[in-house]
């Protein structure tokens, strides 16, 4: 490693130090936390035993499952072998996940337990995965998760740079079949910092888990509050009624969302009562009309955003009132243009390609 470089598995050193005992996450389903050093030491075991399990650098682990700190965990895990996530939409039908598999050939795969009895097909036509384990939930793939974290935690660490892969998530369609973008330590963190900064996140702050972690919105989003020493309050399905409960209980003061998730929680709040007044800042893309409602309700802001998979995330941000119906303003590290066919700047209201440069871009 050299003296320039700066890992995902180096936050979750670093913050071990910084904030130890500090609750890192809270699983909502089941009521449980980790501190930072918890959250370090389960990563650390984890790792081992996924060493011990053949896995190395390079080498890609597919995960199929709804938001969870094992999932989380097995992100972190990753990023201290130098091993890839293949992150993998849920919401796929069995054809799109296959391809998926496919492109990449996992040498591993983790599957929820909801997902376990519709996937047993993957053994037969998924070869190249040599093993399976279940992610959460009642086994049907064993071994499970929990057999994985028996070790001491001692595992040999390779070699590791900023440009190292960490996660591939398959984007948009645009040629017929989705391609895996490759995100690197660095995308991650350039991403999920720029974030921070924008935001003014402190270890103060709570941030409510509710995109899923195969999309980068939630990927960075997670990474930010963990990276800022927050508590990730995490939910794996989204439940207004719960959501709201959540928001008040735990006090939380910033999320991303996309519609009509803040509709249904500001629905809720008028039905309820609740307190909302600690969600001080939202992102996503909104309708006007849901915007203004929720900055008159909670006297917070929505920040507006643009992204995409291959730029980690967000390349704009902004504060909706600073300009109504805008994108918001590049981020700090992000440099924007609009060009023609020609790569040459376009005229303003002129129509033209976005074209982004910056630590964010994919592999």
């Amino acid at each position: 490693m050299g003296v320039h470089d700066f890992t995902v598995y180096d936050i979750v050193k670093r913050n071990a130090r910084v904030f130890s005992g500090r609750p890192a996450w809270f699983e909502a389903c089941e009521e449980k936390s980790l501190t930072f050093a918890e959250f370090k030491d389960k990563t650390e075991c984890l790792a081992t035993g996924l060493q011990k399990a053949g896995l190395n650098k390079g080498d890609r682990i597919g995960a199929l499952g709804k938001n969870s700190v094992e999932y989380f965990l097995l992100i972190a895990a990753a990023s201290a072998l130098g091993a890839i996530i293949l992150a993998i939409n849920w919401r796929l039908s069995r054809d799109e996940i296959k391809y998926n598999l496919e492109d990449c050939e996992p040498k591993v795969l983790f599957v929820d337990q909801e997902f376990q009895e519709s996937c047993q097909w993957l053994k037969r036509d998924c070869a190249f995965i040599r093993k399976y384990f279940h992610l959460r939930g009642d086994k049907v793939f064993p071994p499970d998760f929990e057999s994985l974290l028996e070790n001491s935690g001692d595992f040999e660490m390779p070699e590791l740079t900023t440009d190292d892969g960490l996660i591939i998530i398959h984007s948009a369609a645009v040629s017929g079949r989705p391609k895996g973008a490759l995100l690197s330590h660095g995308n991650i963190i350039s991403t999920e910092t720029q974030l921070g900064y924008q935001l003014q996140i402190t270890p103060q702050d709570v941030h409510l888990n509710l995109l899923p972690l195969f999309h980068v919105g939630g990927l960075t989003m997670a990474w930010m509050a963990f990276h800022a020493g927050c508590l990730n309050v995490n939910v794996s399905s989204f439940d207004p009624a719960q959501t709201v409960q959540l928001i008040e209980d735990k006090r939380v003061s910033v999320f991303c969302e996309f519609p009509p998730v803040l509709t249904a929680i500001l629905d809720q709040h008028q039905a309820v009562n609740a307190d909302l007044s600690c969600l001080r800042a939202v992102l996503g893309v909104e309708s006007a009309e849901t915007i203004e409602r929720y900055q008159r309700q909670t006297g917070g802001s929505f920040w507006i955003l643009y992204g995409q998979t291959e730029t980690s995330s967000e390349v704009t941000l902004g504060r909706y009132e600073d300009r109504p119906g805008s994108a918001g303003l590049p981020m700090p590290l992000t440099s924007i243009r609009i060009v023609d066919d020609c790569d040459r700047d376009v005229l303003q209201g002129q129509t033209g390609e976005i074209i982004v440069r910056g630590p964010m871009v994919f592999r």
